[in-house]
């Protein structure tokens, strides 16, 4: 005759069960996201470049433009960067963004540019020349939610001297690996199981499986 079955060890399990299935179908549903994005980011290259209108529209939250090409006026003068981030140049080459306002004056900008790519880190305190059209590629949200600070950034083809030319987002970059880890969250979950039932038939609380006569 078996013995009870212990109550906080099996909450726990149960829950520890729970909690990686969990995980497993919120990688699942990741993964339904990263393919519309990559799906979105190959087609982006068919769509026409951004209108004022559109953009308008995007500043009101009614339109996405991730992704989308777009050609902006860069006419600020000498100025120094906006900001200094972390990326990539076209060759793959780890370094910096250097970011720029392309507005005249001192006001938060509402989209920003990146002039080039550099490996030196004072970047930040170099005056740039901007006076240029720039055409490329727009991002949403580069710096989240933070209020204040820019919805929109472009990066663009070329470079404004002496900058490298920047990494432009694509396609083969963002790596659709959420089915692997579904897997890994659901064994998880079978395993544990396994190995609390295995712990139960020990302490002999579970009666082994009848052998057939």
């Amino acid at each position: 005759m078996s013995r009870r079955i212990p109550l906080i060890p099996t909450l726990i399990t149960v829950i520890g069960v729970l909690v990686l299935c969990g995980l497993g179908r919120w990688q699942l549903e990741r993964r339904e996201w990263k393919r519309d994005l990559i799906a979105r980011l190959e087609a982006a290259g068919t769509l026409p470049p951004v209108s004022p209108s559109e953009f308008a529209r995007a500043m009101q939250g009614t339109l996405s433009v991730q992704y989308r090409r777009a050609e902006i006026g860069c006419h600020a003068g000498p100025k120094r960067p906006y900001d200094l981030r972390p990326g990539s140049s076209a060759g793959g080459t780890s370094g910096f963004y250097v970011v720029v306002s392309c507005r005249p004056n001192d006001l938060p900008p509402d989209i920003v540019a990146v002039a080039g790519w550099t490996r030196r880190a004072d970047a930040r305190d170099k005056v740039l020349n901007l006076d240029h059209e720039l055409a490329g590629v727009v991002i949403e949200n580069p710096y989240g939610k933070e209020p204040g600070r820019p919805r929109f950034m472009l990066i663009p083809d070329s470079a404004i001297a002496p900058l490298g030319r920047p990494r432009q987002p694509r396609a083969a970059d963002l790596p659709d690996n959420h089915l692997a880890y579904a897997g890994q969250w659901f064994g998880l979950a079978v395993a544990l199981a396994f190995i609390y039932g295995l712990w139960l038939r020990r302490r002999g609380m579970v009666a082994p499986p009848a052998r057939p006569q």
